[in-house]
């Protein structure tokens, strides 16, 4: 009775980690072409995963928003004009559920301010919700 049970909750258990995981794969994408625009410095790239109430972001400059994709591609552009590029690397990606769903994603960036040669580390915090038109930014914040 108690290896039923237990075989019960786990075939439960791998059952919604198997549900979950084949979500994450339209996450993972949309995560992983909003890196490659972030490392290029696309600012209108960016700008184009804004989700249809707009994007607050939270940046150098301070706090804004929500924006459309035009003013989050200028503010975008002022942070890319300060630094340099040295890599881009996605971090955690996470589901955390609600109607609509919702989730967050982290990028690893490094960065030299331009002219210089010492790197910082830095990490862009990106909320997302899930729209007719798939995953879209709700928020971008960069950390220290």
């Amino acid at each position: 009775m108690m290896r039923r049970t237990a075989l019960a909750a786990l075939s439960l258990l791998l059952g919604t980690a198997l549900t979950a995981h084949s979500q994450e794969p339209a996450l993972e994408g949309t995560i992983a072409r909003f890196a490659k625009s972030w490392s290029r410095g696309d600012a209108g790239g960016i700008a184009s995963f804004v989700a249809t109430a707009g994007v607050s972001l939270d940046l150098d400059g301070g706090r804004a928003g929500p924006l459309g994709s035009r003013q989050a591609a200028a503010a975008l552009r002022r942070v890319f004009e300060d630094y340099e590029t040295v890599s881009v690397r996605s971090g955690m990606i996470r589901i955390v559920g609600g109607t609509p769903q919702r989730a967050f994603g982290e990028l690893d960036w490094v960065v030299r301010a331009r002219g210089t040669t010492d790197t910082e580390r830095r990490v862009v915090f990106v909320a997302l919700v899930r729209e007719e038109r798939g995953w879209r930014v709700t928020h971008i914040r960069l950390l220290r």
